[in-house]
């Protein structure tokens, strides 16, 4: 059940804010908090380091949440993560991760950072996609590094940037100041959990937390990266309405329920519920009946 909240627009981007009846039952951290408090160490898998994995030790007392589509930067190429995670205390993971940094495989720092966005909707997209393809192949949470490359360069080439190592952030923090001061036109509510992101009439993303002060983190990241994709286009007539806007999601989530979806161990704890249709695909994140995050990208 949601219960609608919210809904704000500018330029051509439009959100909807909600709450569902799962919100602060969990508790848990975000990457950033516990990155930032040295609960955590993200690191390299060893000293030759390994394209599609790293490790993460969790030293302290808290279970700690990263998202599909954290950006981690530093160590030997900056990489994106496969797939939303919980990490359980005093543990050590494996994390799938791809590489948004082709052309750089030298340390710049023994330890990852999070950056202030998360990746764009298209790679988020694509990654899922290929996820899902592995898991149901029997493999694990890869995805085609190949394209998650290709969408980094032509992010590179939508936006006439360059960079040096073909590094997605160089290509963010070419306009990360006009980002920001769009992205501070936005104002997330402390009563929801969820958000709803259109570009123009289409809706791109849907994103659940479990904790209300995790979505709080999360909503400038999730709009930063959007707005490197949408940011450039020009106003136009085609925005959505409120009330256009809220029907879409009320429909979505009355029929959503009756999607088949297939579980799997969750890279961290928990279990992964994959799902897939013509309109969407994604996958939701549960702990001990808990969501802990629920994300549906448009296809």
């Amino acid at each position: 059940m949601i219960n609608i909240q919210n809904f704000q627009t500018e330029k051509e981007l439009s959100i909807v804010q909600f709450s569902t009846n799962q919100k602060d039952t969990f508790d848990y951290i975000s990457v950033s908090t516990a990155l930032k408090n040295k609960y955590i160490e993200i690191k390299e898998l060893d000293e030759d380091g390994d394209v599609n994995n790293l490790i993460v030790t969790n030293k302290s007392r808290q279970y700690v949440f990263i998202m599909d589509g954290d950006i981690l930067e530093g160590a030997k190429q900056n990489r994106v993560l496969n797939t939303s995670v919980l990490l359980a205390p005093a543990s050590k993971t494996i994390l799938p991760v791809s590489c948004v940094e082709q052309g750089r495989w030298s340390s710049i720092s023994e330890k990852f950072y999070d950056a202030d966005y998360v990746a764009p909707f298209e790679i988020r997209k694509q990654k899922a996609i290929s996820v899902k393809e592995s898991l149901y192949a029997g493999e694990n949470f890869m995805a085609d590094q190949s394209e998650v490359w290709e969408n980094v360069q032509g992010f590179s080439n939508l936006h006439h940037s360059y960079s040096p190592t073909s590094n997605l952030s160089d290509i963010y923090n070419e306009k990360k100041d006009t980002f920001d001061k769009f992205i501070k036109l936005f104002d997330p509510k402390k009563e929801c959990n969820g958000i709803a992101i259109f570009v123009r009439k289409n809706l791109i993303t849907i994103d659940i937390f479990n904790k209300g002060e995790v979505y709080t983190e999360y909503f400038p990241k999730l709009l930063k990266g959007v707005a490197l994709e949408a940011y450039h286009l020009k106003k136009s007539d085609n925005t959505i309405s409120q009330e256009e806007a809220s029907n879409v999601i009320v429909n979505f989530f009355n029929k959503f329920d009756s999607i088949e979806k297939k579980e799997f161990d969750g890279v961290g704890v928990g279990i992964e519920e994959r799902f897939e249709t013509k309109e969407f695909t994604g996958f939701s994140l549960n702990y001990k009946s808990n969501l802990i995050h629920s994300a549906v990208l448009f296809i």
